[in-house]
């Protein structure tokens, strides 16, 4: 469905001792070309085979699952996490592991969080507002016990970990205390044709739902034009670039979504207005936030 997962996973290869991924009972060859990829990485790969569970798709939570297979799978105590739509950038390689080394000795915090980098549509346009999130940790430490949460978006960390292993019903999660750093995750989930982008939302739906959207989202329909659209004026990962260059072949002379006017919605004055505001304080107001405080490094 377009996910540049390969491309995800050899940016993060460059800076990390092993690499571990959870692979599912898929029916095409990701697992062949995971296998045949990282014959050029610089890091050992294990796979851990971990058929999904599709009997109850609520919340999104089976992501969140496979992802902790995958981190009880690392042999290390820091360990850094990617999504398969996920990309870093080789320019931050050695601001990100600096920054590792000193969230591996800073015992006042458990998680290191992201500035994100959101791509809308195609390579040229990228989306900056409140209804983006703009910060995420992804890098942890297994001694702490931190856990991915939810649909797997962040990570939650037991309250009182002596009185219970998080398996009973009663264990308290709450969010964990961080550090930001200076590196960047680029984020093209958003980036596909509209043909690959309407499968894709068909088939993720049912991890939400456990249903299917029965055609509810088509190519058509897919992409609205949203608030926060603007040209994207930096560079790619260059791990990204074949993708990029194939992507813009295909669309040929399509306008990026940043030159397509807007329809005028009421909310866009707020949301401008809290652009405004945290461009002026750097005070996202109403943010909504997947750890409890954070430090910058």
């Amino acid at each position: 469905m377009g996910y540049p997962y390969l491309e995800a996973y050899a940016s993060l290869a460059e800076i990390v001792d092993e690499m571990v991924i959870a692979v599912g009972d898929c029916d095409d060859n990701t697992r062949e070309k995971l296998v045949e990829a990282s014959e050029f990485w610089p890091c050992p790969l294990t796979i851990v085979d971990s058929p999904w569970n599709l009997s109850d798709n609520t919340g999104g939570k089976e992501l969140a699952l496979q992802t902790n297979v995958a981190l009880e799978a690392c042999k290390h105590d820091v360990c850094i996490y990617i999504q398969a739509d996920e990309v870093i950038h080789e320019g931050d390689y050695a601001m990100i592991a600096a920054d590792m080394m000193r969230f591996e000795k800073d015992h006042t915090v458990d998680g290191l969080a992201f500035h994100w980098v959101h791509f809308y549509g195609d390579y040229h346009t990228v989306v900056y507002s409140k209804e983006w999130y703009r910060r995420e940790i992804r890098v942890v430490k297994k001694s702490r016990g931190l856990k991915s949460y939810g649909d797997a978006q962040g990570f939650r960390i037991l309250k009182n970990p002596e009185a219970s292993n998080g398996a009973d019903e009663n264990a308290q999660w709450i969010k964990p205390k961080a550090a930001l750093s200076r590196g960047r995750y680029f984020h093209y989930g958003w980036v596909k044709s509209a043909q690959k982008m309407a499968n894709k939302a068909e088939a993720l739906h049912k991890f939400w739902h456990g249903d299917a959207k029965d055609g509810l989202v088509t190519a058509d329909n897919v992409f609205p034009h949203i608030f926060g659209m603007n040209e994207f004026r930096r560079s790619h990962p260059q791990v990204i670039m074949p993708r990029l260059e194939r992507f813009e072949r295909a669309a040929g002379e399509a306008a990026p979504f940043f030159m397509r006017p807007v329809p005028f919605e009421k909310k866009h004055l707020r949301l401008r207005m809290d652009n405004w505001l945290e461009i002026l304080t750097g005070v996202r107001v109403g943010e909504f936030k997947n750890y409890s405080s954070l430090k910058k490094y």
